[in-house]
């Protein structure tokens, strides 16, 4: 018999006022990172959360990536008041540049 498994994908909701990223296999959502932005092209990552069972399993990185695709693609600034982000962004020296406090 053979197992199939679907790789986990990446959605994005986002309008004028923020935004959530999620990451779903099927019709699971394994975790998530919310955002809000403001008028002058900040994104402000508020949270992000994958569920308890599926931690270290690399998905917050995934989240946090595609986060910072987005913020590429339209030109944002980030303020991280999500601790994750703030540690991410620590790990990744190349991304100082999209920091505003």
């Amino acid at each position: 018999m053979m197992h199939s498994s679907i790789s986990p994908l990446i959605h994005t909701s986002i309008n004028s006022e923020g935004g959530r990223i999620s990451l779903k296999e099927g019709e699971e959502e394994l975790g998530y990172l919310s955002f809000s932005l403001t008028p002058t092209g900040v994104a402000i990552a508020e949270h992000t959360f994958v569920q308890p069972e599926h931690e270290g399993k690399g998905y917050a990185a995934m989240l946090a990536q595609a986060f910072f695709a987005l913020c590429t693609e339209r030109r944002l600034q980030v303020r991280p008041s999500c601790s994750y982000i703030k540690a991410y962004m620590q790990r990744h020296p190349e991304l100082k540049a999209y920091l505003v406090e």
